[in-house]
């Protein structure tokens, strides 16, 4: 046995997850999620439902508590991972369900770098990750800007980058309506060494890409409905 093996023998092996209770939850969940939501999903770009494959970090504006069910009614095919705050883990009992459905934990106020390698490593090993680069529920009419942090750990990964866009909630009997893109390949941006400017050329161009979805559901689906 060389040393190239041994050091193979040598490493540690990666303890199996579980995915029981997600799936239980998922599966459920599903007919009060499709009666209460009836989501509707609209894809802007050449990829279609169940196209959406590998590592892949799904960015979204955040409009309220419901918009990380409406991102997994939107990637069923996937066991999309979200980034919940710590303020979530407040109980043992939350702790332990947060954590049966593998959500990754992050301090909004100080983002910790073991929340970043954990998001890179989930993308790194072909998983969906949610997360909301405005930071926060908006509940203003305009998006706000996003926060860098997303391109940083897409370019670490070399994955990409998913834009999704939820409009405005109406009535709460009013059906939930998303939109997505066509992944962005952020390191076609910012290049293999990115700078400073190149991850706010980057970041500022996955905001528009997702200002254009908000803009295609104005123009042409919403107008439609009304018609």
């Amino acid at each position: 046995m060389n040393s190239k093996d041994k050091q193979q023998n040598n490493k540690p092996k990666k303890k199996r997850e579980s995915y029981f209770m997600y799936d239980f939850v998922k599966v459920t969940g599903s007919l009060p999620i499709l009666i209460w939501l009836r989501p509707k999903v609209i894809y802007a770009g050449k990829k279609k439902r169940g196209e959406y494959k590998g590592g892949m970090l799904v960015t979204c504006n955040h409009r309220g508590l419901s918009d990380p069910v409406m991102a997994l009614c939107v990637f069923w095919n996937r066991r999309l991972r979200c980034l919940a705050t710590k303020d979530l883990y407040d109980t043992k009992l939350k702790a332990w369900f947060f954590n049966q459905m593998h959500c990754i934990q992050v301090d909004k106020q100080n983002f910790s770098m073991d929340s970043f390698h954990a998001v890179v490593q989930n993308l790194k090993d072909d998983k969906a990750v949610l997360i909301f680069p405005e930071g926060q529920v908006n509940q203003t009419e305009d998006m706000m800007s996003f926060k860098a942090g997303a391109v940083l750990m897409a370019h670490r990964a070399d994955k990409p980058i998913v834009p999704m866009y939820i409009p405005k909630y109406g009535k709460w009997y009013n059906r939930r309506v998303a939109v997505v893109g066509d992944p962005i390949n952020v390191r076609e941006i910012c290049g293999k060494i990115p700078t400073m400017d190149k991850v706010k050329e980057a970041n500022e161009y996955i905001r528009n890409a997702e200002l254009k979805l908000e803009e295609l559901y104005e123009t042409k689906y919403k107008r439609n409905k009304k018609s």
